[in-house]
């Protein structure tokens, strides 16, 4: 039954002279006819059996839908004819009719004009229609319907061209043409037409057969399906939108104010939508993207429109029906008095980014105010500020964004300048002095430095650092001394003047750099290089890659954010026209608008670009252009499109394959560190699945991968406040630094007493292991590696008294190297142990400072006091003489006053004190020439432990610098060390042992006697934390790299005194 409002199908006839023939099998001489009972309406069509759009619009350079003007013919096969009737205005159409046609070649031999007699019914027809339909498609194609439909036009009816062009939307009827609907000599046409058709063929003599009823039925429309009370919700999303669809439909239809004003508004491209659970209901929200030219500022939270009085009908809708905006049912009692608010939350928010606020129309506006009452919602400042935020600016380098390296906050240009000259004088280099300034100083601060450098040194820091670095590296570091306009030219000429010419680092400077960047570059270049930029590049290059490089280093790119949309359908179609749409591609064309429009019409032209296009802007750029040109003109879509993902993409050539392009992977990370590279590494990570500093880690090595790194580090890694390094107020889990330090107080030691312990039992097995030919390593280092000081030397007692043998002695001649003098140094007691390394310190030839800071440094007042008695009675000569003889200047201060052992014991901290002990360090270093290195004495060996952290505290808050800093600056050599290792001891001496011993194991060789000294006395105090403490700060275990340094029996030994205490038997 026809519903009101619509228009009535149009009917389908063939024009066939014969009587008896079936209106659903004719031949190619058959003209088709379409007509309607409505006058004034246009009728649409196609003849492949697609759904008729009378709004089709032109793309792929043929069409499937025509616009009916007269009686057609059509090629032979089964054809399917749809057509639909719509007035014309556009706004009211009819259903769509359907009539399935058998087209036969009247003049082939097998032409039957027999009435189909294989049918009965239309629905075999359709059906084999349908099992035919792949078969017809393989034999005939889209070009072929069209040219058969085209040229089976002739007789009275002027030949219609109904195919290869587009629709004439505006419906404007041609000159020559004369639309039948308003033809008064239409129906004398017609009749003139039949009777000229050629007679038709006697009728056989055969029994009536049965007449095949006409293939025609009405499609349903969607729009008109009942709406059923539920969605399916089993996982069919499609059924659950129409169902979404219908209900929306519905509520807008019965809404007047609503139909107009979803009428009359332009809605672009779908942005976001988002689904929300709001308790007992679902809420919708869908974000559109307006027209070019009806985007606005965004001024105020969009208005919801107040649902108007409406009268309802029971016929129309029952009262259990009822509709209500979402978020609003509980806020108003009535419908009818009150106005909707807004309900500002999060997710709105979070999908408002970039969206323009809709502004009603004046009469939309005067009729809320006069229906409702409207107070506008109060603005925040925080909406304002995020208005002000969203508000687009022009691109510049300058502008702040987020950018992984930041200027150091505690910037002193002298001490960095001392820094980098310590680093660079004498023998070696100091690399991390190097990645840790210069990698954490803005371009500003390292030309800063540069100069300061100079005037400072007489020197050329750019010359240093060349003569003391190599390779990436020092290529690096130099490309990071220069200013960034400075570092461009330098790029720019070497991609001119080397070995060939760079084109992907030209395209990726010339179209990634703002205009005042590029004028800025034109300035320097020639004071530079004493030729200009825009004269080398012409020199270097050539054809339309020449002329689009000229046009990009001129840097007069429009600087506005206002779109102008006449211009950009205008240039979008100019560029369809010059490359897609034309034989061969107008360069030029591309050149000029790629070059000439601001960065947001741009961005407008590429998303106009798909009305006149099937294919995106950068697929037609790289298939009508190739080379350098399609190139440069794709960094231009890039970069005005996404210039975060624009240099993910250079960053992805750089580390892609075998080998890595230095040269791009460093003018990327040194050009965008301070400008975007936050945004690159999260565009990186989501393209990759990985993120950036993990393939730079993968694809470089050496001192050129950390400084990389160190650009690449996040700001909130390169903060730190004043005084706080990395090793300063270090904490490990389940210990605690103790106030008064004693090495008597069991912490966690890694050797414990073994259980059923038997002193004799052991020995006679040592002896056993030793006696004979051979000796059975195992066994020692099972016995002797699993048995703490105590019980090692009442196994030593024990071996002398029943076989009267030195155990010692034995071990010497039964094993050798550093595995015997492991198992002899594991045989003495711990201060025993500890006067023999000091007499073999002073006695050899020099002295090992090292080992005597380390000793006098780390040990409590009752252990050295321990030492100077024993000393005397071992070597019959006291301690403190030999360390005079053997030493001198403030080092020997140093050390007499340490041995003393009278540093107070005392957790009493005067804060006066510490603060006035503060102030004199500060004045010891700072207001004489030269260091008072005494006071650093007197401080350092005459105050408590907890009393040094108090000073330390003191002069961070002082001076912004930590107290390693101060005496790093102003002392060297020895008593340098002897300070440092102080200071690290009060800090955490696990710590400073996890360091001793990676020295002991760093560079080429193995200092044994260092590693047996601290393993064997800190085995049974605390090297459980040492083993965490190196985890802590090198990332890797203290066995494995102990392990791969040693080897034999002697590794199998220091393993087995590592063993954890519950690994034990």
């Amino acid at each position: 039954m026809l519903k009101g409002g619509s228009l009535p199908s149009p009917i389908i006839t063939p024009l066939s002279s014969s009587p008896l023939s079936s209106k659903n099998k004719i031949h190619t001489q058959t003209f088709v006819e379409i007509r309607s009972d409505i006058p004034n309406v246009r009728i649409y069509f196609t003849v492949d059996g697609t759904k008729p759009d009378p709004f089709q619009t032109f793309r792929t350079g043929s069409i499937s839908t025509y616009l009916y003007r007269g009686a057609f013919r059509l090629g032979s096969g089964r054809r399917v004819v749809k057509a639909i009737a719509v007035t014309q205005n556009g706004l009211r159409e009819s259903n769509i009719i359907t009539k399935f046609l058998d087209v036969n070649d009247k003049y082939s031999e097998n032409y039957d004009d027999s009435p189909n007699e294989y049918s009965d019914n239309d629905q075999s027809l359709a059906d084999q229609y349908q099992s035919n339909q792949c078969k017809n498609d393989l034999d005939r194609s889209k070009w072929e319907d069209d040219f058969h439909l085209q040229s089976n036009i002739e007789g009275p009816i002027w030949p219609v061209n109904y195919a290869g062009t587009q629709i004439d939307h505006s419906c404007t009827p041609e000159q020559d043409w004369i639309e039948p609907n308003r033809n008064s000599q239409y129906d004398y046409m017609r009749e003139q037409m039949v009777e000229r058709l050629p007679p038709p063929p006697p009728p056989p003599v055969l029994p009536p057969p049965n007449r095949i009823v006409d293939v025609i039925y009405e499609e349903e429309n969607f729009w008109d399906r009942k709406i059923k009370p539920l969605s399916p919700g089993n996982g069919n999303w499609k059924k659950t939108l129409d169902h979404i669809f219908l209900n929306v439909y519905n509520y807008v239809k019965d809404e007047r104010e609503l139909r107009e004003i979803f009428g009359w508004k332009t809605f672009g491209r779908i942005e976001t939508i988002r689904l929300i659970d709001k308790g007992s209901t679902y809420q919708v929200l869908a974000t559109f993207k307006k027209p070019l030219g009806e985007q606005t500022p965004y001024e105020e939270p969009p208005l919801l429109l107040p649902v108007p009085n409406r009268k309802r009908s029971s016929k129309h809708r029952s009262k259990k029906r009822t509709r209500t905006p979402p978020g609003v049912e509980d806020e108003r009692p009535s419908r009818h008095n009150h106005s909707l608010k807004l309900q500002d939350t999060d997710e709105e928010r979070s999908t408002r980014h970039n969206r323009s606020l809709r502004q009603p129309d004046i009469d939309e506006e005067k009729s809320i105010r006069s229906n409702h009452s409207f107070r506008p919602p109060i603005r925040h400042e925080e909406s304002i500020r995020e208005e002000e935020r969203q508000t687009p600016r022009i691109y510049t380098e300058e502008i702040v964004q987020q950018g992984t390296l930041i200027p150091y906050p505690h910037f002193n240009v002298q001490q960095d300048c001392e820094n980098l000259r310590k680093s660079m004088k004498g023998l070696g280099t100091d690399e991390d002095m190097l990645i840790h300034i210069l990698g954490n100083r803005s371009h500003d601060q390292r030309v800063n430095i540069r100069d300061t450098y100079k005037s400072m040194f007489g020197k050329d820091l750019e010359r240093d650092v060349k003569g003391d670095t190599s390779g990436n590296f020092c290529k690096l570091l130099r490309s990071l001394l220069y200013a960034p306009v400075e570092y461009d030219c330098h790029e720019l000429y070497r991609a001119i003047k080397g070995l060939g010419t760079s084109e992907e680092a030209l395209i990726e400077i010339l179209a990634s750099r703002s205009n005042k960047r590029l004028r800025d570059i034109n300035n320097l270049y020639p004071k530079l290089f004493k030729q200009s930029l825009e004269e080398n590049i012409v020199n270097d290059t050539s054809g339309y890659f020449k002329k689009l490089l000229v046009a990009l280093v001129q840097g007069q790119r429009p600087e506005s954010n206002r779109i102008n949309e006449q211009e950009v359908n205008k240039d979008a179609k100019e560029l369809y026209d010059s490359g897609e749409n034309k034989w061969g591609t107008d360069e030029s064309k591309f050149i000029q608008i790629l070059c000439n429009r601001s960065d947001v019409q741009l961005k407008a032209i590429f998303e106009a670009y798909h009305q006149f296009s099937k294919r995106d802007i950068e697929a037609d750029i790289k298939s009508e252009t190739s080379g350098s040109l399609r190139n440069g003109l794709l960094a231009i879509v890039g970069v005005m499109r996404n210039r975060p993902g624009f240099f993910v993409s250079q960053l992805k050539k750089a580390l892609k394959g075998a080998g890595t392009n230095e040269d791009e992977l460093n003018r990327v990370i040194i050009s965008r560190c301070e400008v975007d590279m936050i945004q690159i590494k999260e565009e990186y990570e989501n393209t990759m699945k990985r993120s950036l500093e993990d393939h730079v880690q993968s694809d470089t090595s050496g001192d050129y991968r950390k400084v990389l790194l160190e650009l690449l580090k996040s700001p909130n890694q390169r903060t730190q406040k004043p005084g706080k390094k990395k090793y300063e107020d270090e904490n490990l889990s389940d210990y605690e630094q103790p106030e008064i330090y004693d090495e008597e107080i069991v912490q966690q030691g890694t050797m414990t007493a073994a259980k059923n312990f038997d002193a004799i039992r052991d020995a006679d097995a040592l002896r056993k292991a030793m006696k004979g030919a051979g000796t059975d390593e195992k066994t020692i280092i099972s016995i002797l590696g699993n048995r703490d000081t105590s019980q090692r030397l009442e196994i030593k007692a024990a071996f002398k008294n029943k076989h009267n043998r030195d155990l010692v002695a034995d071990l010497k001649s039964e094993t050798s190297g550093n595995f015997s003098k492991l198992l002899e140094k594991l045989l003495l007691d711990p201060v025993e142990l500890d006067c023999s390394e000091l007499k073999q310190v002073v006695k050899g030839v020099g002295t090992d400072e090292e080992a005597m800071i380390e000793i006098l440094a780390s040990r409590s007042n009752k252990r050295i006091r321990s030492i100077n008695e024993t000393y005397s009675k071992m070597f019959g000569k006291t301690l403190e003489k030999d360390v005079k003889s053997d030493t001198s200047g403030d080092f020997r201060r140093l050390l007499v006053s340490l041995m003393q052992g009278h540093r107070p014991e005392t957790t009493k901290v005067n804060a006066d004190r510490a603060k006035q002990d503060a102030q004199s360090l500060i004045d010891a270093s700072s207001d004489k020439f030269g260091t008072d290195k005494a006071k650093f004495n007197e401080l350092f060996c005459n105050r408590s432990d907890s009393e040094l952290k108090a000073i330390f505290n003191q002069f961070a808050e002082l001076t912004g610098k930590s107290i390693e800093e101060i005496v790093k600056k102003e002392t060297s050599g020895d008593i340098q060390k002897g300070i440092l290792a102080i200071i690290r001891c009060i800090r955490s001496r696990p710590h400073f042992f996890a360091e001793q011993l990676q020295k002991a194991m760093k560079g080429f060789g193995t200092k044994e006697a260092t590693l047996n000294r601290i393993i064997i006395t800190r085995s049974e105090i605390d090297l459980v934390q040492i083993k965490v403490a190196y985890k802590h700060l090198y990332n890797c275990e203290l066995e494995r790299d102990i392990s791969a340094d040693t080897s034999g029996d002697y590794k199998k030994l220091l393993l087995e005194i590592f063993k954890d205490p519950s690994q034990r038997n």
